[in-house]
């Protein structure tokens, strides 16, 4: 749990104390609720330190990592936010970066987490997407995950083949992940109190997946999805010499039928067609 009087549970009279305020443009949505801060951050913990926070804001999941001792790095995008964090927490072992979690260089990652980490965020619904597939790409920095993000997107992610919200990310999570939600949040939770409510997601990655395999799995996917309505052999396939014929042949090598639609695919047959696109015939 927070600090007694840590300022994060109030965070109104915080950014108030500040001069800042909730920036809409970034999605900032303040968790204050002390319940949620302990279920969160018990999660956190039954994962391995260090930590890599995204989107701190006012500390609130911060502090309670950092007590026992375990290193954080917290990446924040609003310079006042920063700023207010580097001083509270300055002398310990949370480090700030102001920075953009989604244009940061891997590299500046891997100095910072050489064996690894778990990340730990509260994301606005903006970014989500894209600091998913962010994560996606860091997997090897960050194998684990526990994220608060709107329910919405939740559902999304964990979504099986045939719900219409079954789609790209809920593809990529199923094939290179174990991704459960956890709970959800009621809007309340938080200030500005948003318009919908949130959920928690934890992300345990795979082990080693080849960087070819997943650049096939995105082309094959991203292609089946881009014409959502549509029959699969319509897709458009420019990556695939022989155009729709062969594409219609590697759909049907796989036990495809090119007239099912992308939401009908499961996961294990996505992953097998990008299996077969890496094979010597199929180029």
């Amino acid at each position: 749990m927070p600090l007694p009087g840590f300022p994060a549970d109030n965070p109104r009279r915080t950014l108030a104390s500040l001069n800042l305020s909730a920036r809409k443009s970034l999605g900032q949505n303040f968790l204050h609720d002390k319940n949620i801060i302990g279920k969160i951050v018990a999660l956190a913990r039954s994962f391995s330190p260090p930590y890599l926070e995204i989107g701190p804001g006012l500390g609130a999941l911060t502090r309670p990592l950092a007590e026992t001792g375990a290193p954080v790095v917290a990446v924040e995008v609003d310079r006042g936010l920063a700023a207010y964090l580097r001083d509270e927490f300055s002398g310990g072992a949370v480090e700030i970066v102001e920075a953009d979690f989604l244009s940061f260089p891997g590299e500046e990652w891997k100095k910072r987490f050489p064996h690894g980490g778990t990340a730990v965020g509260n994301l606005p619904y903006s970014i989500s997407s894209l600091a998913i597939l962010r994560l996606i790409e860091l997997r090897e920095f960050f194998p684990k995950a526990v994220l608060m993000l709107q329910k919405e997107m939740v559902e999304r992610l964990c979504a099986p083949p045939g719900c219409k919200d079954y789609g790209i990310l809920s593809v990529y999570l199923s094939v290179l992940s174990e991704t459960n939600k956890e709970f959800s949040i009621q809007r309340g939770s938080f200030y500005p109190s948003p318009d919908v409510d949130s959920a928690v997601i934890t992300i345990r990655f795979f082990g080693d997946f080849p960087d070819d395999l997943l650049r096939s799995l995105q082309t094959v996917v991203r292609a089946g999805f881009a014409r959502r309505r549509k029959m699969l052999r319509n897709a458009p396939v420019p990556f695939m010499p022989g155009g729709a014929k062969q594409w219609c042949e590697m759909l049907w090598s796989e036990g495809i039928d090119p007239s099912a639609r992308a939401e009908e695919v499961p996961p294990a047959s996505w992953l097998a067609l990008a299996r077969r696109r890496l094979l010597p015939a199929s180029l």
